[in-house]
């Protein structure tokens, strides 16, 4: 992968969470409410980096400004990454 550009990985791995997490939406609408494979698949592992409740808001008045993000990881996210990758690897 060290011919490729930055970008094109980039946008690789963002495909792949694109596709992990239109996969986790659609197996949590065919899925029964109270299944375990449904819990499993979709249950999530949030890492929140500088959000709302951090304290780090700039109140300008007529906006405000938080400066964060949050990942919010699932298995389908996993997979979503791992084809991405193989897509990457795949294709030279």
């Amino acid at each position: 992968m060290s011919n490729r550009s930055i970008s094109l990985i980039g946008v690789g791995i963002l495909a792949g969470a694109m596709i992990g997490t239109a996969l986790g939406q659609f197996l949590g609408y065919i899925l029964p409410e109270e299944s375990t494979v449904k819990q499993f698949f979709l249950t999530t592992f949030d890492f929140s980096f500088g959000s709302i409740d951090s304290g780090f808001l700039v109140d300008l008045g007529v906006i405000a400004l938080d400066f964060g993000f949050i990942l919010r990881f699932n298995v389908c996210s996993v997979i979503g990454f791992a084809i991405a990758y193989y897509l990457l690897r795949y294709f030279r």
